[in-house]
């Protein structure tokens, strides 16, 4: 049913835990697929080792994270992807709840469960499965995208008729996979049990905002959904107008990126009046402001406030 597609660079410490983790799983119907992304080190021989017919290696290039998860979605022979990094663990019952849900729902393109940044929080007793249908995802996505990598199975039939992971995008490349998986159609339900353990341990690998503003989610939105790739979900582009808005402080009110996210702005389909009035700010006025950390925080929350109260 399940095929587990596990990207790794250079996460020797944690691996292991990660395939116990899996093989583990109360249910069995599943492969794992290891995408080592040239990662030099002695994996290939940790698996013949330790997990010798259980686990498939694929070795590339160090080519990315999206090029890995990309290169196991191809390589898959389950209906369901399930997508988990090498630092993180699921639950025994992860992929049991997953499976319940498929079994008792229709027309699933994605599902999301729960996690924790907490170990002793994730769930080891089978307790009553907990889930929902998500209505009107892009109404509500601003406050909760409820989809998270290691803790998201998505319907393999999504990737045959769309593209995989973006490898131009250095952040929010699983973000751009879940938008399109909703947008594009089908059910998307999410589980209130806590299954997933998402660990930031390795502080020298955690995920951080690329340096260069092209490889960001926010700078490729018009090439990502507009012109011929437009998506025929209006309620997407009156969210996707929310998150240009709730985001383009960031860059607009730096010498930088002021020209590019002038354009961005500028490609919103759906004005909102509250959030023109902040943008009204002249440049040296915002770019001094937003300096100043309080003053950050006071714009989130402004946007926050505006599109929950006055903008919903």
């Amino acid at each position: 049913m399940f095929s587990v597609i596990i990207p790794y660079y250079k996460k020797r410490k944690y691996i292991e835990r990660c395939l116990d983790a899996v093989l583990n799983q109360t249910f069995k119907d599943y492969e794992i697929i290891v995408i080592d992304d040239g990662s030099n080190d002695d994996i290939a021989e940790l698996l013949a080792q330790n997990y010798s017919g259980k686990v498939t290696l694929i070795q590339q290039q160090n080519q990315g994270v999206s090029a890995a998860r990309n290169a196991g979605i191809a390589a898959a022979t389950h209906d369901y992807i399930a997508f988990l990094d090498a630092d993180d663990y699921w639950s025994p019952l992860y992929l049991e709840k997953m499976a319940e849900v498929i079994h008792q729902e229709q027309n699933i393109k994605i599902i999301g469960s729960h996690y924790s940044r907490i170990k002793g929080k994730i769930e080891t007793e089978n307790k009553k499965l907990d889930y929902f249908l998500i209505k009107e995802y892009f109404k509500n996505a601003l406050r909760n995208m409820y989809f998270f990598t290691s803790a998201t199975v998505i319907s393999k039939r999504f990737f045959e008729s769309e593209a995989g992971f973006n490898p131009i995008l250095k952040s929010g490349e699983d973000i751009d996979v879940w938008f399109r998986a909703v947008a594009s159609g089908g059910n998307a339900y999410y589980i209130r049990n806590t299954l997933v353990y998402y660990s930031d341990e390795d502080e020298n690998q955690l995920t951080v905002a690329p340096k260069n503003y092209q490889n960001r989610f926010f700078a490729n939105i018009e090439t990502l959904y507009f012109n011929e790739n437009k998506v025929d979900n209006k309620d997407f582009y009156e969210f996707l107008s929310k998150f240009i808005y709730s985001s383009l402080y960031h860059f607009k009110y730096e010498k930088d990126t002021e020209k590019e996210s002038n354009h961005i702005k500028n490609i919103i389909t759906n004005k909102f009046f509250f959030a023109e009035l902040y943008y009204l700010i002249p440049f040296r006025i915002g770019n001094y402001l937003l300096k100043n950390n309080t003053f950050k925080k006071l714009t989130r929350r402004y946007f926050k406030f505006i599109f929950r109260y006055l903008h919903t």
